[in-house]
């Protein structure tokens, strides 16, 4: 079984390499997803594609009243900006 890290990373794996699913994937994720890795998402889940750019930053907050770990951060972090300052 994927753990949802390595789907994740299967998933933009594709979009990277697949402009078509990329274009379906911010279209329409669920269809996307189950056409590409055959995963149904249930209904009861939403799934929301934003493409980075130059301009916008995104920053996913996790659940009011959830306190992270320091490993926990570290992996929603997934790396470093080193030109943060420059806004």
């Amino acid at each position: 079984m994927n753990t949802p890290s390595q789907i994740q990373q299967k998933i933009l794996v594709k979009a990277e390499e697949d402009t078509a699913f990329r274009a379906q994937l911010l279209e329409n994720p669920k269809a996307a997803i189950k056409d590409a890795i055959g995963l149904s998402i249930p209904d009861g889940i939403n799934i929301r594609v934003l493409e980075d750019n130059a301009t916008d930053f995104h920053l996913v907050l996790p659940p009011e009243g959830r306190n992270l770990s320091d490993r926990e951060i570290g992996g929603v972090a997934g790396g470093s900006i080193s030109d943060i300052d420059t806004w």
